[in-house]
């Protein structure tokens, strides 16, 4: 009986291969090449919240982002880090959810990327906000495009400040085209 539980499943999960739940969202920004100059490009975006640093963003001149993660004490730390599992090690190019792309066009910002789900498919966001200078920008707002539409809106204060940081990975990825 356990057999026959185990052969029904698998048929189902392999039919329902076009079922919404399993898909990955598409990417509702699409990926231009950024000829702006109101982002520094040679290093790296991050927060830092009550001297933690955090959320590290890679921003490329292709219009891919690639999200770097991780919880440091300190920026030597934090650039440690980069360097051991982004520069030396191409492990991460395996990861839907590592990448994503954005826009910034004068003063505004916008990234979407995969982030880990819980029902099968991977949801993207969209996080969008300021540009206050070519070192700093806000996100103010975060939510995931569904049939054209925004959903799951959630309001944020996410201060990020550019650090420079060289060598940058390298942005080639099979997931965003």
């Amino acid at each position: 009986m356990k057999n026959i539980f185990i052969f029904l499943l698998l048929i189902l999960m392999n039919n329902c291969s076009k079922c919404e739940i399993f898909k990955d969202d598409e990417l509702s920004l699409h990926k231009i090449p950024y000829i702006g100059d109101n982002l520094k490009m040679n290093g790296y975006f991050y927060q830092s919240i009550n001297g933690k640093y955090f959320s590290t963003y890679f921003f490329y001149q292709n219009g891919c982002i690639l999200a770097a993660g991780g919880l440091f004490s300190t920026k030597t730390e934090m650039d440690d880090y980069l360097i051991k599992e982004f520069v030396n090690s191409q492990s991460f190019k395996k990861y839907k959810t590592a990448w994503g792309v954005f826009i910034a066009e004068n003063d505004v910002i916008k990234f979407e990327r995969w982030y880990p789900g819980s029902g099968g498919g991977l949801p993207a966001y969209v996080r969008s906000g300021h540009i206050l200078n070519d070192t700093t920008f806000v996100i103010t707002e975060s939510y995931r495009m569904k049939k054209g539409k925004k959903t799951e809106v959630e309001q944020r204060n996410e201060t990020y400040h550019f650090r420079q940081f060289s060598p940058k990975p390298d942005s080639t990825n099979v997931f965003v085209p």
